[in-house]
C-alpha cells in the first residue's frame, strides 16, 4: 500500500497516540509532516511495507481520513496554504 499526502484529523479519535506516533516516525527520519488545524501533511521518507500498513491502520482505527480535495501551495514562509478555504469566504 502507498501512503497519501494529505489526510483529515477532524474526526480523530485519539488525536494524542496519532500524533505521537507521527512525532516517533518523524523523530526516526522515517516521514516529514505538518499539521494546519485538523489537515495533515505527510511525505513518506524511508517507511517500509510494514511501518506504512501499521500507520494506515493506525489512521483507520482512529478515523482519520484521506483529504483528497487539497492542493500542495506554498506560501513565502515556505508553510503550505489552503486556498480552497480562502475562496468561500
Amino acid at each position: 500500500m502507498e501512503i497519501a499526502q494529505w489526510y483529515n484529523m477532524d474526526e480523530c479519535i485519539d488525536r494524542t497516540q496519532v500524533l505521537n506516533t507521527l512525532k516517533s516516525l518523524k523523530k526516526e527520519g522515517k516521514i516529514d509532516y505538518e499539521l494546519n488545524g485538523d489537515i495533515l501533511k505527510i511525505e513518506d521518507i524511508d517507511l517500509d511495507e510494514t511501518e506504512i500498513d501499521d500507520l494506515l491502520d493506525l489512521f483507520d482505527s482512529n478515523d482519520v481520513f484521506e483529504e483528497i480535495d487539497y492542493s500542495d501551495e506554498w506560501d513565502e514562509d515556505d508553510r503550505w496554504v489552503d486556498n480552497d478555504f480562502d475562496e468561500e469566504y
